[in-house]
């Protein structure tokens, strides 16, 4: 049997596939942008010349809180300290070595921020790291 010539001006390129992975990428950067931003409650982070930003930041339970003494965990609000000492523990049970990302609004009065460490400190937890925004050359608050 004999087999037709295909001329070499024939080939073609199939688009389907890449399209496909195209729109999968799409999908998968926009879900995760969305997972990235639900940790952030409205701040006014502190300033320090010397902040550094750790690498392992997002491994860790976000605790926010605001001006107003208001706490987050996450970005869901919690109504006092013990609502979120339950809210972390659900994340502890899943995760025994869990770090903290406390940050808090730089208008907060210390006893909120102190209260939610002696939270945590109860729930066996004394790893934080402390959000600041670093200022840069010849910036200021």
């Amino acid at each position: 049997m004999r087999m037709p010539d295909i001329p070499e001006d024939a080939s073609t390129f199939n688009m389907s596939p890449m399209i496909d992975m195209v729109f999968q990428l799409m999908i998968f950067f926009m879900v995760a942008s969305h997972f990235s931003t639900t940790q952030n409650v409205d701040l006014k982070i502190p300033s320090a010349v010397h902040a550094v930003v750790p690498r392992d930041r997002p491994d860790r339970v976000v605790v926010n809180i605001r001006e107003d003494g208001a706490l987050f965990c996450g970005e869901q609000a919690v109504a006092n300290v013990d609502d979120l000492k339950a809210a972390v523990k659900s994340y502890k049970d899943l995760s025994p070595g869990l770090k903290v990302y406390l940050r808090a609004d730089r208008d907060a009065e210390h006893m909120h921020v102190r209260k939610v460490m002696n939270a945590m400190g109860e729930l066996g937890i004394d790893d934080f790291i402390f959000g600041a925004f670093k200022l840069g050359e010849g910036q200021s608050e």
